[in-house]
Formats: C-alpha cells, sequence, structure tokens
C-alpha cells in the first residue's frame, strides 16, 4: 500500500492496539501487511504505535494548529449482547425451576386488581370466618377500605414467587457487573483520569454484559408483571440504556458509565434485601439488621457519593465537549440522581429512619414465608392457589402487605 501523507494537514497518527485481543485483531492485521508500505512512503512522517494489554484499538490523528481526532478501531458485533441475554434469560428459568420446580409464571396485571377490588369493595371476598367465596387470588386480596399499592416496599402480589426469580437473577448480575466496574476502575487509572475519551476493552465488554442484562429485565417485567412499579423500573432501565448507546455510538463516557455502574455494588444488598423481605425475614433479626446498615452503607457511598461526582463532572466538563453531549449527559445523570434520591426517601422510612409515622410496617405472614410469629397481629385467614402463592391476611390492620422491594 502506498499512501502520501506529507504535504497535507495532518502531522501526526498515533496507534493504541492489544496484542491479544480479539477487538483489536484487524488493526494487528493491518500493521503486519501495511505498515511497513505506508512507512516507506512517508519516511519522514511520525506514524506511533502503542501496545498495551486491554486496550481499546484507537486511531489519533493530530493536525496542524494542534487540532487532535480521534476513532474506535474495534471490532464490535451484536454477539456479546446477544450472549449476554441469552445467559440471564436461561438463568432466569434456572432459578424458578430450582426454586419452584416450575418454568413459568402466571401473568399479573395489578392495575386489573386494583379495579377489581373497586368493583368488589363491600362483597363477601374474606369474611370473619375465614372463608372466601372469590373465584381468583386477585378477588381475595380485597380487605378493608385501602388498595395496595405495588410501589410499596412491603406490598405482598400475587405473582411472589416470580418477584423472587426475578430478584435473584438481578442479585447475580449485580454482583457481576459491580465488582467487574470495580475492577476495571482500578486496573485502567485512566478511566477516572479521563472519563471522555478513554476507552478499554474491560469496559466495553461490562457495557455489552449489562446490556443484555437490561434487555432481558425489560421482556421479563413486560410479560410478567403490569403494574405501578414496572413505570419507575422501565424508567431507569431506559435511562441505562441511554448511557450505554451514548458511550457506544458517541466513542465518549466510557469512565461516566463504568463510574456510574459503581451503583451495582449496593444493588448487591439492596436485592439481598428484598429476597430477606420476600421471605418474611422479621425485621429485627440479626441478619436482616447487618444487610439493612450494610444497604445503607453502600448506598451512600455508591450511590449518593457517585451521583454528586457524576453531576460534579457534568458542569465542570461543558467547556471541554460539545453543547449537545454535555446536554445528554446532564439529562441522563440528573435522571439516575433523582431516581436514587427517591430510593433513599423510601429505604429510610421502610427502615423508620425517618420515624415511626413513615416507617413500613411489619408484613402480614404467609404460610412459605414461615413467619409464625409476627407483632402485628395473628393471621385470620389465608387463600391458596397452586398458581399463586399462598396470600395472607391480618386481623388487626386488615390489609394486605407484602414483602417486596420495588427498586
Amino acid at each position: 500500500m502506498s499512501v502520501r501523507l506529507a504535504g497535507t494537514a495532518l502531522r501526526e497518527i498515533r496507534i493504541h492496539v492489544c496484542q491479544k485481543s480479539p477487538a483489536s485483531a484487524g488493526v494487528r492485521s493491518f500493521i503486519e501487511n501495511d505498515y511497513v508500505g505506508i512507512k516507506k512512503a512517508n519516511p519522514q512522517f511520525p506514524i506511533l504505535i502503542r501496545e498495551a494489554s486491554g486496550i481499546v484499538p484507537r486511531v489519533f490523528a493530530r493536525y496542524e494548529h494542534g487540532v487532535e481526532r480521534v476513532a474506535t478501531l474495534e471490532n464490535l458485533s451484536r454477539e456479546n449482547v446477544i450472549i449476554s441475554f441469552a445467559f440471564f434469560r436461561a438463568l432466569q428459568f434456572i432459578v424458578r425451576w430450582y426454586l419452584f420446580g416450575k418454568w413459568t409464571m402466571p401473568n399479573f396485571n395489578f392495575f386489573g386488581l386494583r379495579r377489581r377490588i373497586q368493583r368488589n369493595r363491600g362483597g363477601t371476598e374474606v369474611v370473619e370466618t375465614g372463608t372466601s367465596t372469590a373465584g381468583t387470588v386477585e378477588e381475595a386480596v380485597v380487605v378493608d377500605e385501602q388498595e395496595p399499592d405495588s410501589r410499596d416496599l412491603t406490598a405482598i402480589p400475587p405473582n411472589k414467587k416470580w418477584r423472587i426469580s426475578n430478584e435473584c437473577v438481578s442479585l447475580i448480575h449485580s454482583v457481576i457487573s459491580g465488582l467487574w466496574a470495580a475492577y476495571a476502575l482500578l486496573y485502567y487509572k485512566e478511566l477516572i483520569q479521563d472519563l471522555t475519551y478513554f476507552r478499554c476493552e474491560a469496559g466495553i465488554n461490562l457495557i455489552l454484559m449489562s446490556t443484555g442484562y437490561l434487555l432481558h429485565d425489560l421482556i421479563d417485567l413486560l410479560v410478567n408483571e403490569q403494574s405501578a412499579r414496572i413505570i419507575e423500573l422501565l424508567f431507569h432501565h431506559v435511562v441505562v440504556l441511554s448511557a450505554f448507546a451514548v458511550t457506544m455510538f458517541m466513542n465518549r463516557f466510557l469512565g461516566v458509565v463504568i463510574f456510574g455502574l459503581l451503583m451495582e455494588l449496593n444493588s448487591i444488598f439492596l436485592h439481598s434485601r428484598s429476597l430477606l423481605n420476600l421471605y418474611g425475614v422479621d425485621k429485627k433479626s440479626p441478619s436482616f439488621r447487618i444487610i439493612a446498615l450494610l444497604n445503607m452503607v453502600t448506598l451512600f457511598a455508591f450511590r449518593l457519593c457517585v451521583s454528586a461526582y457524576l453531576l460534579y463532572f457534568v458542569f465542570t466538563s461543558i467547556p471541554d465537549v460539545a453543547w449537545y453531549q454535555s446536554l445528554i449527559n446532564g439529562v441522563v445523570i440528573l435522571s439516575l440522581a433523582s431516581t436514587n434520591t427517591v430510593l433513599t426517601y423510601r429505604l429510610l422510612a421502610a427502615d423508620g429512619l425517618l420515624g415511626s409515622r413513615r416507617q413500613r410496617r411489619t408484613p402480614a405472614p404467609t404460610q412459605e414465608t414461615n413467619a409464625d410469629h409476627v407483632e402485628s397481629g395473628p393471621l385470620r385467614t389465608q387463600v391458596e392457589d397452586d398458581e399463586h402463592h399462598t396470600i395472607g391476611v391480618q386481623t388487626i390492620s386488615e390489609t394486605v402487605e407484602d414483602t417486596t422491594q420495588t427498586v
């Protein structure tokens, strides 16, 4: 190959390449086959090649007056996203089979349940003798004048078994992505030093893996639960996927995204707390107290502090990036900061740290949770259904409550 570079506005070319990674295969082939010919044709023109393990292949072009441009040369494909999506879908079914002996769970429409409660209010669904004339589990969840709120941290849905399996898969993803993000930031110091332009293969693969998980979880939520809770989760997933799309298509802000994925370290304890709730573990027990404490500590360290630093970065980087990139970056980070603020308020209220009036009540015991000693009152009646789970109704509060976290 003979290309004349002298006499143009181009002043220097720098190529970054990994010696072994598949993403750098095309660049390595170019160096082996074409570099010598180009260099012979331009002996005085500086062409610099830097090899580093795990680095994303990129080319830097420096023009006159110090203007510099960068382009990513990695061999990106949809295969990594598809593999991640297939892995988490398969994992979901494995968890369901392991925990409950079934592959599928019944769908649940919370909005339909609320309409049915309003229509049947004042009927004989749950009577003092402990019998029920309700035809379905949804009809049986009708007690007193209060309607269950699926956003409540203590609302038991009729699809509780599905919620448990969903939380288990989310917990596994949080462990993988949180530790992966911490490793990437510790190993590649440039990710922290240059949140905008530095790119590495470990960070790219983490984004592709998490994209596959989010697509799986979106489908799982849309298929299995239609409720107010899904609106919040849908908003969160869309915001995170938007952040992934920005860094993949603009070749910018990889460090911002990886830094933001440190929030998954808090999600480990957040999902653990949800599972303890779903299984009816007493909030006063040592195991629940330890998880709740670790949840609040990591919430402050990896959600609130990370959100504050990323907001600071958005404002300080405005002069250095294009206005539309700053706008997109700011909207995404501000949205995540808002959801984290709401989450913090709910957790503080649920743990009774905002006063007893805002504290969530102890969830009603059910046959599945084995919660035989609950201070809020004895179990008055139970409604069982093979396709759903057992729902317990209390005599004192006369509300059906659940042990699920909404995050």
